[in-house]
């Protein structure tokens, strides 16, 4: 590694520390939201004194003009989280860290939670800025994609095992025609 790509590491760490001190929250209460922000995706962390969960939410506001786009992220942060409401249901695959392959599972299409705290990073692309705020509500509905991760987090809180049909339940088949493509 680069001695000055270390420096500009080093530099981030302290920008994000004096951001973090802003919102009177116990240090370990941003773990999740740091992983969504480094490495991706959803991710829940539980202690004695508190919850949180981390949640994306992410577009891409595309210019069809100049054919060309920047992708958002919103990463909310839900301190001590639950569930208030869930909406329908969306069989999908997924896979987490502590299992070997994807199961088949049901998830909603849509979950409210109501949280003590919700703070919300925007990551933009195009202004290499991210820009952290409390919320002013303490309720946040989440749907497709972003509701089915919320509803996988929540269950990890909930000290729920993530259980599935395998994915070698499925069958392989090769279509005759068309027509049997959609089976």
């Amino acid at each position: 590694m680069k001695v000055s790509d270390l420096r500009s590491m080093l530099v981030f760490n302290a920008r994000e520390e004096a951001i973090f001190s802003k919102f009177d929250l116990p240090r370990d209460a941003f773990y999740p939201m740091l992983l969504s922000l480094k490495i991706g995706g959803a991710w829940s962390y539980s202690a004695e004194h508190l919850k949180s969960i981390s949640v994306m939410r992410v577009y891409t506001p595309y210019d069809q003009e100049t054919k060309t786009g920047n992708t958002v992220e919103d990463i909310y942060l839900l301190i001590d989280p639950e569930v208030v409401a869930k909406e329908g249901n969306v069989n999908r695959l997924e896979k987490c860290g502590n299992m070997d392959a994807r199961v088949l599972l049901t998830r909603p299409h849509s979950i409210t939670l109501r949280a003590r705290k919700i703070l919300m990073a925007s990551v933009s692309t195009e202004k290499k800025k991210i820009s952290i705020r409390e919320t002013t509500e303490n309720v946040v509905m989440f749907t497709g994609p972003s509701a089915y991760y919320a509803a996988h987090e929540m269950e990890h809180l909930e000290n729920t095992e993530v259980k599935g049909l395998p994915m070698w339940s499925f069958e392989y088949v090769v279509p005759d025609n068309e027509k049997d493509q959609d089976q």
